[in-house]
């Protein structure tokens, strides 16, 4: 793994910025995460989006918000996410929008709702990337995981319809945990044989209106208890960052990878790694607010009369991204915040 690099040396300003709890982005965000829903049908055991019972935004708020940010950042990277997005009937029509307005759109979905049709309309609406989420290779894995028996069966047919629309990248989305690591290899041979790709997400705290909790590693039972659960952990992280660095179909930096191993070993101590979450991203939650980190307060709403960019620039989104600079929690291994450049 290479040396961890060091942020850019701060400028007399930035100092002056960090002495009073306050620091600044590098520049614009180059992504954005709407979360424009959070309904979703599936019980996952490590997420619990779906307990919660808001009410979709209507779809004229997110194109306000598109055509709005679009002045600001296009052309970034946009995904949209939830609960599961394809419960929106107008998912395909706010990702082509945002597409026309020059982001680059991907949209993370469990399958089950990808019909023909469904994916041809995807792939009509210019999106780039789908990632489908999928904990493994074998078939009683994935559906103990996504809490739904048939959820593997899902996952795999909509990857085939997808490709078959002409979606120009598919990824499986991976959740890394004690249950699944030994199917790395299987997981592997499968995206090559099919031209795909995958990401791997660590497991963490479950996702969903709920307080950070420190010690949620403690009641998962997904989480390795013993010596031999974390050597096939490790064992997996070394072969996916093997695979990454022959050029192999691994989206994952190196050293994200092998930063996942001190999490397996002690998710109670700082880790270390750099979080960007807030320096380059922006996310929206399924009520409008905007936040930088999910377990952090908002820093403002999409109803609020103040543009964007001063919204990034405001002294409530400066404090929160001082916070996260200050933070020692491991959720800065998560792939909307690692960094990408400490690789």
């Amino acid at each position: 793994m290479n040396a961890k690099r060091r942020p850019p040396t701060p400028t007399v300003v930035d100092r002056a910025l960090d002495r009073a709890g306050l620091r600044r982005a590098p520049g614009r965000p180059t992504q954005v995460h709407l979360s424009v829903t959070d309904r979703c049908f599936l019980p996952c055991k490590h997420c619990d989006i779906w307990k919660n019972e808001d009410p979709d935004l209507p779809g004229h708020v997110w194109e306000d918000v598109i055509d709005r940010l679009a002045e600001w950042v296009a052309p970034a990277s946009m995904n949209f996410v939830g609960g599961e997005p394809l419960l929106r009937k107008d998912l395909e029509s706010l990702m082509g929008r945002a597409v026309q307005r020059g982001f680059d759109v991907s949209f993370n979905t469990n399958g089950w709702l990808v019909t023909e049709k469904r994916a041809r309309a995807v792939a009509a609406a210019g999106v780039r990337i789908a990632y489908v989420s999928m904990d493994g290779i074998e078939k009683a894995t994935v559906d103990h995981s996504r809490g739904r028996a048939g959820s593997w069966e899902k996952a795999t047919t909509a990857i085939d319809r997808l490709l078959d629309a002409g979606v120009p990248r598919v990824i499986v989305a991976t959740i890394l945990h004690a249950g699944n690591a030994a199917e790395v290899d299987g997981l592997l041979a499968f995206v090559k044989s099919r031209g795909l790709q995958v990401v791997v997400q660590p497991l963490y705290q479950n996702f969903g209106d709920n307080d950070y909790d420190p010690d949620w590693w403690r009641q998962s039972e997904m989480f390795p208890r013993d010596e031999a659960q974390l050597a096939a952990i490790e064992g997996a992280l070394d072969r996916l960052s093997v695979e990454r660095l022959r050029g192999g179909p691994v989206c994952n930096a190196v050293g994200q990878l092998q930063g996942m191993k001190g999490h397996f070993r002690a998710p109670d101590q700082d880790n270390r790694h750099i979080c960007r979450a807030g320096h380059s991203d922006i996310s929206f939650d399924p009520q409008g607010r905007i936040r930088l980190c999910y377990f952090l307060d908002p820093v403002g709403s999409v109803f609020d009369p103040t543009p964007f960019p001063l919204m990034w620039d405001g002294l409530a989104t400066l404090r929160r991204r001082w916070e996260v600079s200050r933070c020692d929690r491991h959720c800065n291994l998560l792939n909307c915040n690692f960094d990408r450049d400490d690789a």
